[in-house]
Order: structure tokens, then sequence, then C-alpha cells
């Protein structure tokens, strides 16, 4: 799924390629992914409609258009969001296409059908499912020290990279980079929160910041189409079974509630016992 720095690099690419154009013709192959909380049919609200603003929250991309009309896309896991200029080669599994007057289209695509497009008046969001309910903005200056020891303190018994990947609390934090920040802070994924000493706690700390600076960066220097995910500067993900690039540990690839997750066993040993020692296998 795009993630934090996928998204940044979304929102500042449409903002120069969209703000200001007009819808002209809107495309629907895939009602399923549609949410409609206007009264007026999903073609005639947006029809002629200019961008004004372009934004994200969490995992949101927020599309701001006149009249007080939103469009809010939540691209969910397999969900790719293409600005196909002419020439450009169409994505597969186009769900949604929006054509503005510029000739490009923004096309909304994604093979599981998973993804999500709200149409909505502008500040109506509570039929969105979790829009209302993100968490501490991490690059905003209110995640502080005190504040992931204060969400820490709340949440004593969940595992610490499920405690990353809830929006609620950490607004937001995706899978792969959930993994990075563990890796370069050095703790287990099953870690309980309650149990990191203050020394472990910051070293999260800094790692979130740090990671998610260093996957903005780059990012934004491979200038890749905004449907590309970039994750080449990954150390772990989707790593296993080589060699870890600071210990030589074989990487591994393991469970946590339902999600895989990639660690290194020499770098980040468990403090507790698990049903399977990674680093005698």
């Amino acid at each position: 799924m795009p993630e934090l720095p996928d998204l940044l690099y979304i929102q500042n690419y449409l903002r120069q390629a969209a703000i200001g154009h007009a819808l002209t013709t809107i495309e629907v192959k895939q009602p399923i992914v549609l949410r409609v909380a206007v009264s007026q049919g999903v073609a005639e609200v947006l029809q002629h409609k200019i961008i004004r603003e372009i934004s994200i929250r969490g995992p949101f991309i927020r599309f701001g258009l006149s009249e007080s009309i939103d469009i809010v896309i939540n691209l969910m896991l397999m969900g790719r969001l293409q600005h196909q200029r002419p020439g450009d080669k169409p994505e597969a599994h186009l769900c949604v296409s929006f054509s503005l007057d510029d000739g490009s289209a923004l096309r909304l695509c994604d093979q599981q059908k998973m993804a999500k497009c709200y149409v909505t008046h502008q500040g109506s969001y509570d039929f969105i499912p979790l829009y209302q309910q993100q968490g501490i903005d991490i690059l905003s200056d209110t995640f502080t020290m005190e504040a992931i020891r204060s969400l820490a303190a709340h949440h004593p018994r969940m595992q610490v990279r499920s405690f990353l990947n809830d929006h609620s609390l950490l607004s937001s934090i995706g899978n792969a980079y959930a993994d990075e920040i563990l890796f370069a802070a050095k703790i287990h994924p099953k870690t309980f929160i309650a149990t990191l000493s203050p020394d472990a706690l910051a070293r999260l700390f800094a790692s979130i910041r740090s990671v998610m600076q260093e996957g903005i960066r780059h990012v934004e220097e491979a200038q890749q189409p905004i449907h590309v995910k970039v994750r080449d500067h990954m150390k772990v993900r989707m790593h296993r079974g080589e060699p870890c690039p600071r210990c030589g540990t074989t990487i591994r690839r393991e469970g946590v509630r339902g999600y895989d997750v990639y660690f290194c066993p020499g770098c980040q040993p468990s403090s507790r016992r698990l049903f399977l020692d990674w680093q005698k296998h």
C-alpha cells in the first residue's frame, strides 16, 4: 500500500499537475469502490468542478473541489492512482477515471477493488471510516518524546509493531516503514510496548523520525510516476532470506496479528520466549 512518503509525493506532484484544472468526464468501471454522500449522481455533481486543493490525512488523499465538493480516496492495500497524460500507457484494473480539461486523467486502479473513493460535501467526513480518528501526525510538532511515552503508557499490552501501525495513535505508518523503523531501533516486532526500556523507547522515537524522513527523501529523489511504489531503499522489508546489511544474519519473515513482518533476529533479538526461536533456525 502507499505509505506516508508515497502519499506526500503524490500530494506534492498533484498540487503542481492538477490544481486549477476542471473535471470534464467521469468514468466509473467498478461502482463497488464508490461511496457517495451527495444527492445527485456522481457524474452530475463532479462534472466541471475545479480542483482547488489537495491534501493528505493519514492514508487518505483529499481533493477539495469548487462549490464545496470533496473527493476523498483511500488506496487501501493494492490501489494505485495514476496521472495519465496524453501518450501514457494506462494502468490496468481501472475502477474510476476523472478526465481533466488539459487532456490528462486521474485514474484509480485496483485489481482487488478494495480502494475507496468517497464523494461528499466539504466538511462532511463522518461516514468515512477512520478519517476523523487519525492520531498524532508523526511529521508535526505535536509528535514528541512525551507524546509517544504517553501513548505507550496507555496501551501497555500492544506489541510494538501493532502500536506503530495503529493510525488512531500515530498517523501514519504502514507495514513497510514499520519494519524499517523497528530495524533501525533494534527492537523485535513482537515486543510489548510496556516492556521497552526508556532507552529503547527513545530509539523508537528517533527511528520513526529518521526513517520516515529518509523515505520521504528517497521517494522524492526517485521521481517515479505517482502510481509506482519506491522501495529500493528498504533494508529489511521484502528481503527475506538475504543477509542483514548491518550484521549479516539472515533476514526473517514472521506474522504479527495477521500481517507479514520482516526483521533481523540478530539485530532485533526477542526479549521474551516465542513459539519459534529464529536465532536457531
